[in-house]
């Protein structure tokens, strides 16, 4: 038995990773996991073999965010050499053969692997494998770029990703809605075969955690436990730290082992010891080399945060899911802002401010409603650093940091007051903001942020960082503020969303050319202060069209 102290039903319950997958993946299934760092990397890893193997059709993914390029997602694409590729890593690196096959094989490599990919896709459409996903990244939403060869070679994949090419099936939805969207009906049917997690190995106590992220996973795995209508595929990593949760009642991070039993005896619990098992996280130099832009919009935040901190100062912060936001949260540690913490997303910057005492605790909403203060702790319901930090090793049975379902977590009243940093992708004179997609394709998601800005309106602060530009699929560089989104822009805030606000909320746009207020003001003024911080190349441009839609003066 390989952990002494679980019960005979938990031990034999536990299979190697090709026997779980025969059991619990099969054709026509619905096959589910977590969101981001919920996801289990063994089972992706090993997926698409198992497809193969397996000759599965018909079957649907349901999760947010795969981590990785996986070869169920891309293929071999990744794995294009070129043409020239022994040529170019033997010629002298100066020599004029040299540069020319290197020229050559760069060419070639990305011909080939855009080749192979569009091969995976048309596999998976014969194969009818489908994800159905709330967030997307990079292993999902490339955009099939539009010039000569691509529209002579791939007409019906130009332009397009996955989101649009019958292979991803987005479900817009907020971050604490996931489990009773995709998971469950409103009758408690599921909506999925297989649900698929990684947890610690059991304690001497016999608890497991759910480590990097509860996400939506707590909660699912609740309802499975008790309506046993669902298998888990449940892989033990014991290199996952190991997180409590807020209360062991209603906001848990840890379940004990014998509760597995009723779905053990039902032969829905299928076991993976995963000793082995990457930890989902971003590439190491993530951060280590940020555009010019991201950096600027970084500056700009928290110099605004420095130069307001009449306003700012003591607030609970949050960071949202993306680049500009965290960089905004490392250059706060330079300031002389301190405060408060809660938050969806928990990184290694957040807890070096903890660390270095620039913030002094966080709070909780009580089942009935009630904020508790908690000094000397941290919230959130993920967690996310770079390949190679510490930062997991920083979490395990650290006693400050509370992890807890997104239902609990990411609920507006959490945020009232507090202080957000979030990512967006464009504006328009509406007032309506995109922080999800490119035009009629999807590039990432809602998750959290609709629903905190929600919160936040009620006598919070809100920065909004984007950058002013962007280049289409053409190669085109344009104005990330427009008049009117384009046709087919997912929408993921409105105009009252941030010209609103009550108790003195405020929310700022931040771009490289400055910072725009947007709350409490009419649209007029709205729509100049948004001219203000746009790309200059682009400013008269959008003083025409502010004159000829809505005869708003410069």
């Amino acid at each position: 038995m390989p952990y002494p102290n679980v019960p005979a039903f938990f031990a034999d319950s536990i299979l190697p990773n090709d026997e779980a997958l025969r059991r619990a993946v099969r054709s026509g299934m619905t096959v589910a996991s977590g969101f981001a760092t919920s996801e289990p990397a063994t089972f992706y890893d090993s997926l698409w073999n198992h497809i193969e193997r397996e000759d599965i059709t018909g079957l649907d993914i349901r999760q947010a965010l795969f981590m990785a390029p996986y070869e169920l997602c891309l293929g071999t694409a990744l794995k294009s050499r070129g043409a020239l590729a022994e040529l170019a890593a033997s010629s002298t690196a100066d020599s004029a053969m040299g540069r020319f096959s290197r020229k050559v094989n760069a060419v070639t490599k990305k011909l080939e692997g855009l080749k192979r990919l569009i091969g995976h896709y048309e596999e998976l459409n014969r194969r009818r494998i489908t994800f159905t996903s709330a967030f997307i990244g990079p292993a999902t939403n490339a955009v099939i770029p539009s010039n000569f060869l691509t529209r002579a070679l791939y007409p019906d994949y130009v332009g397009r990703n996955t989101t649009r090419m019958g292979i991803t099936r987005m479900q817009s939805i907020h971050f604490p809605d996931a489990v009773d969207s995709m998971g469950y009906d409103p009758d408690d049917n599921p909506q999925v075969d297989t649900f698929v997690m990684v947890m610690t190995p059991p304690n001497e106590k016999g608890e497991l955690s759910h480590g990097l992220a509860n996400g939506a996973n707590g909660e699912i795995l609740e309802k499975a436990l008790r309506l046993k209508t669902i298998n888990i595929l449940l892989y033990l990593n014991p290199k996952y730290p190991f997180t409590r949760g807020y209360s062991e009642e209603w906001a848990s991070n840890t379940i004990h082992v014998n509760q597995f039993e009723g779905l053990a005896r039902a032969g829905k619990l299928f076991v993976v010891e995963d000793n082995d098992g990457r930890l989902p996280c971003l590439p190491g130099n993530s951060f280590d080399n940020p555009a010019k832009s991201e950096v600027t919009i970084a500056q700009n935040t928290v110099n605004h945060v420095e130069q307001n901190l009449r306003f700012t100062q003591g607030r609970a912060i949050q960071v949202g899911f993306g680049g500009t936001g965290v960089l905004c949260i490392r250059d706060l540690k330079a300031s002389s802002w301190t405060g408060r913490c809660y938050t969806e997303m928990l990184e290694p910057y957040t807890l070096d401010l903890f660390d270095a005492g620039k913030i002094a605790g966080t709070h909780f909403i009580e089942k009935d409603g009630r904020r508790t203060v908690l000094d000397g702790k941290l919230v959130a319901t993920f967690t996310l650093c770079t390949e190679g930090s510490d930062f997991y090793k920083r979490l395990d049975n650290n006693p400050a940091v509370i992890i807890a379902a997104a239902s609990r977590v990411v609920i507006p009243e959490a945020f009232n007051y507090g202080m957000g940093i979030n990512n967006c992708l464009s504006i328009d004179f509406q007032g309506h903001i995109n922080a999800s997609g490119r035009d009629s394709n999807n590039i990432s998601g809602v998750g959290g942020g609709a629903t905190i800005n929600r919160g936040l309106s009620r006598g919070g602060i809100a920065y909004f960082c984007m950058k002013s530009t962007h280049t289409t699929p053409e190669g085109k560089v344009r104005s990330s503020i427009f008049p009117f989104q384009p046709k087919g822009t997912p929408i993921s805030y409105i105009g009252p969303d941030v010209m609103g606000g009550r108790e003195g909320a405020r929310f700022f746009l931040v771009t490289e050319h400055g910072v725009a207020q947007m709350s409490g003001v009419d649209q007029h003024r709205f729509v100049r202060n948004l001219i203000s911080v746009a790309d200059p190349r682009f400013r008269d441009e959008l003083n025409h069209h502010a004159w000829k839609e809505f005869r708003i003066r410069a």
